[in-house]
């Protein structure tokens, strides 16, 4: 008999979750509050409490060939940093190819999810299903659940003195969607993360003034780096993330620093570099230097109309307040006591499993913050899962995954430079290699060295595409290395829009590199001739040393 396993969501996890569940020979049952799927990429004109949200203009900040699923590589002509609704349509693209629409059951919304009568022998669950459209409710049960709703839909509103009394508008970034009843007016932007930046960069340039306030400042990266290349296809390879990062920090504080001096622009955080301080921008800066936004320090406390800070400067007459401050962890339907939260520190074994639940019949997809496109992550997560389900893996103890937990949160706890913001962040290349080893998936690199050294060469130097982890094992996919191979043609592809002129600084360049080879050939070989010469002359004085002694 094929068993059964309840899918909450259909965005970016919860398809990787129906299709692997699929291939591993499950029967996915999908419950999606929208009428269709992309989670947070179907974007809606107006934000819905309970649901992701996003903003007009929102683009992705990691390019498309890190951000696509392993085995569905985002079509060539795709720009490299998507609008919303091109990554929609790619999830579009990708729940046809492997015909996962069927199994989702739209405008459906999850009340409740607790263990049936017998879990300790079944370990099944009894999931309470509304029907939005006809409001009848439906019990079902099943053997297993993956939670793939993400954690993007409770935003987090911080409490400050007046706030209560301010009279002006106040909103999360989860509620904006454009800049249009913003025009003219004096805005406050709490917080420099992503979303912060672009919304307080497009409100730039349409209000009379914008304001952006951090505690503790940030490093701004663009998308782009040297030479107009995708950031995440240099900075995320397997050769720089072995490299020694404690001892790389301070390289990469010059680096980040390299085009704008953040110190001057009042960005540069406070106290010892963090890799996590970062946000992706490609405007703050420049917005900042033109003086549509001015950077503020942390907000002390609000009036009717004014703001002041914890430096004692004040701001007066403010029209609107929007928090970019994140969002908190929840599951309202998850039967209390399942998955344990402490101050916004879930208690998962590798982010996905509940620490003491046996047998482990559920899963959490989605829980993790890496530096470097999510969904490949996402994707990684549900093969693992639908492994340990059909028992193709098996996971450790409940004592062995909650010491692990225990010990990653005193790890957190005991550095000073961390926050709560750590606690679901991950290293992406070495997360992913980590359950690929559970996998069996993990590329043998070894192998590679001495079988195909040029594809060695684009895993280890190259970006470290999804692909990577389809080359060998469990879900190998033929595909993997041509797609591998493809990344430098792909990413340039959309830009050939015209035929260019030559780039005049690469002759010179060329040029220029040319006669460097001559003037060290012309000295090599004067070198190779002076000592051929003097090798010459010291054999002719030894010989007639000799001559003269005997």
């Amino acid at each position: 008999m094929v068993k059964t396993v309840c899918v909450i969501g259909a965005g970016v996890a919860g398809l990787a979750a129906i299709k692997h569940s699929l291939d591993e020979g499950l029967s996915p049952i999908c419950y999606e509050k929208d009428s269709d799927l992309g989670g947070i990429w179907n974007y809606h004109d107006t934000s819905r409490n309970g649901d992701p949200s996003l903003y007009k203009s929102c683009c992705i900040n990691t390019s498309k060939a890190m951000t696509c699923y392993s085995d569905f590589p985002i079509p060539k002509e795709f720009p490299n940093f998507m609008h919303n609704k091109f990554f929609k349509k790619y999830l579009d693209m990708y729940a046809e190819n492997f015909s996962l629409r069927k199994h989702i059951h739209f405008e459906h919304r999850v009340e409740k999810v607790s263990k049936a009568d017998d879990f300790g022998d079944s370990g099944d669950w009894v999931v309470i299903v509304q029907n939005l459209k006809t409001g009848t409710i439906d019990t079902i049960r099943v053997n297993f659940v993956i939670v793939a709703n993400g954690h993007l839909y409770r935003p987090n509103l911080p409490k400050y003195p007046g706030l209560d009394k301010f009279t002006g508008k106040v909103l999360h970034t989860h509620d904006y969607k454009d800049f249009k009843e913003f025009e003219g007016k004096r805005i406050l932007v709490v917080g420099v993360g992503n979303s912060a930046s672009d919304v307080a960069c497009e409100l730039s340039r349409h209000a009379e003034q914008v304001y952006i306030s951090t505690r503790h400042g940030t490093f701004v990266v663009q998308r782009v780096t040297d030479y107009g290349r995708p950031l995440d296809q240099v900075a995320v390879t397997r050769f720089s993330q072995a490299l020694p990062w404690k001892y790389m920090r301070p390289i990469q504080f010059k680096k980040f620093n390299k085009k704008y001096d953040l110190s001057k622009y009042g960005l540069a955080p406070n106290g010892r570099f963090r890799l996590t301080a970062i946000a992706i921008t490609d405007e703050l800066p420049d917005r900042i230097i033109l003086g549509t936004i001015i950077v503020k320090t942390d907000v002390d406390y609000f009036t009717e109309h004014n703001v002041i800070f914890t430096d004692g400067t004040i701001v007066k007459n403010i029209d609107a307040v929007i928090f970019g401050t994140g969002y908190l962890h929840d599951f309202p339907f998850l039967e209390e006591g399942l998955v344990r939260i402490d101050e916004q520190f879930p208690y998962l074994y590798n982010h996905v499993w509940p620490i003491s639940l046996e047998p482990p019949t559920l899963a959490v997809v989605g829980l993790v913050q890496p530096f470097g496109a999510l969904p490949a992550i996402l994707e990684m997560q549900t093969r693992w899962v639908a492994r340990i389900f059909t028992s193709k893996c098996q996971l450790p103890s409940a004592a062995e995954r909650e010491q692990e937990v225990e010990q990653r949160l005193a790890m957190i706890k005991s550095d000073p430079n961390l926050t709560r913001r750590h606690f679901i962040v991950i290293n992406a290349v070495g997360y992913m290699d980590k359950l690929a080893s559970l996998i069996g998936c993990k590329p043998n690199l070894l192998k590679y060295f001495f079988k195909d050294n040029a594809l060695w060469r684009k895993l280890v130097f190259g970006p470290c595409t999804p692909q990577q982890w389809r080359l060998e094992g469990p879900g190998r996919w033929e595909g993997a290395k041509t797609a591998i191979e493809s990344v430098e043609e792909n990413t340039w592809f959309p830009l050939r829009t015209r035929k260019a002129g030559v780039d005049m600084t690469k002759g010179l360049y060329e040029e220029w590199k040319n006669l460097m080879k001559k003037v060290a050939f012309f000295f090599v070989t004067i070198g190779l001739l002076r000592y051929m010469y003097l090798m010459s002359y010291g054999s002719a004085f030894i010989n007639l040393y000799s001559g003269f002694t005997k």
